[in-house]
């Protein structure tokens, strides 16, 4: 019972440091920009079939990111956490709608999800360099 007592105790007391710890995440930009683009390519992947992505640029982003996230002192597991993380993942997946929906698409509308990536494509942004068309 004492185990199991001590147990709860550490567990709830761990509940905040992994918040604090996705905060700190979420507030870098660098990482904060980086999960949001990956998000944004999730949705034109999942939506767009005659758009594809460039792994090898992706993968180096993701490389990029992170190395960026050890050189602020977390663990890979941390690291894992955080992206595996359901709440984070919703979260994460709101903002890149919002962001499709700043830029003229509609989730509900795959032709201005496609759209707004060949417009991507086209001006060389970040999201862009991360995909072609088929």
């Amino acid at each position: 019972m004492l185990i199991r007592s001590i147990l709860l105790l550490v567990l709830s007391l761990a509940t905040p440091a992994t918040a604090d710890r996705y905060d700190a995440l979420r507030a870098d930009p660098e990482i904060a920009s980086g999960v949001l683009v990956a998000a944004i390519g999730d949705m034109i992947a999942d939506n767009c079939p005659d758009i594809g992505e460039r792994r090898t640029r992706s993968l180096l982003m993701l490389n990029a990111l992170v190395g960026r996230a050890r050189a602020l002192g977390y663990s890979v597991g941390e690291i894992r956490a955080y992206v595996d993380d359901d709440t984070e993942k919703d979260r994460v997946k709101g903002q890149a709608r919002q962001w499709m929906s700043a830029n003229g698409a509609s989730a509900a509308d795959r032709g201005s999800i496609c759209r707004v990536a060949r417009k991507e494509i086209a001006d060389g942004t970040t999201i862009g360099r991360l995909m072609y068309e088929k």
